[in-house]
């Protein structure tokens, strides 16, 4: 046992670097996706998401109040790829994505304008918006407002805009699809937003806020009728098996010179 302990005799300090990452993604069946509508009163109806045929991709055909299409899975550490599209003109309101997502009051969401717009009593700019919820009771109806949801410059009640790309050319444009990447807790305590329409670049933000480190990803749109989400991909990611093996020796080493310096004592 001693000539065993005796090998782990290093001269220079010892780093171990961790890395990571990402598993092989399959595509996203929708099948137990669930949806919810806060349907607030004086507000628009419900939404109403229908599963298109191989069900990975769903349709909100609905100019309802705030909705959602919840993945029911409580997520960290997970990259997200997908499309999303108007497929048909009429409208000019919200579509995008929440994560994150506790309960009906807390979440994170990215929301994405037409063109601006007064409801409520707020002013919606066109353009693309992070927003944090952060509700005391957990019920969306009992804690938020219509107001809260449609206002996009300015923190509003239990509404904390964290990040915007406001311009008046900033706007979707009807029938052209959209593609996403969201890192999410990738880097502990952040999260990165892609939005690209085909090669061109829209936005590329990242947030540091570690107030929901995780929670579900779930389809969100407002006001805003026949919005398609389409080939969706969640990839988690994982440690590279080198991570295990460096974590591995690390433990060794240390182990090795604690004997040393017992018998050194």
């Amino acid at each position: 046992m001693a000539s065993r302990s005796a090998s782990f005799r290093f001269a220079a300090p010892i780093v171990l670097v961790l890395s990571a990452t990402a598993a092989v993604a399959d595509p996203i069946d929708l099948t137990p996706w669930t949806a919810l509508t806060l349907d607030f009163p004086g507000g628009q109806s419900a939404g109403r998401w229908v599963l298109e045929p191989g069900a990975t991709a769903v349709k909100q055909v609905v100019n309802a109040d705030p909705s959602f299409f919840l993945n029911n899975v409580n997520q960290t550490s997970i990259k997200i790829d997908g499309t999303w599209q108007v497929v048909s003109g009429g409208d000019d309101d919200y579509m995008g994505f929440v994560f994150g997502y506790q309960n009906s009051s807390n979440f994170y969401a990215f929301d994405w304008k037409k063109s601006g717009q007064s409801y409520v009593g707020q002013y919606a700019a066109e353009g693309m918006t992070i927003k944090r919820f952060t509700g005391a009771t957990g019920d969306g109806l009992v804690d938020l407002s219509l107001a809260e949801f449609w206002e996009n410059e300015d923190n509003l009640g239990d509404m904390t805009v964290l990040a915007t790309n406001h311009a008046t050319d900033k706007g979707w444009v009807d029938g052209r699809l959209y593609d996403f990447h969201l890192d999410y807790n990738v880097v502990a305590g952040q999260f990165t937003i892609v939005v690209k329409d085909g090669a061109t670049t829209l936005w590329d933000k990242t947030v540091v806020d570690n107030t929901f480190n995780s929670g579900q990803f779930g389809f969100y749109n407002n006001s805003q009728q026949n919005v398609r989400y389409a080939g969706f991909e969640f990839t988690p990611v994982v440690p590279e098996p080198e991570t295990y093996m460096l974590m591995l020796a690390g433990l060794f080493v240390v182990g090795g010179i604690a004997a040393k310096r017992r018998r050194a004592g």
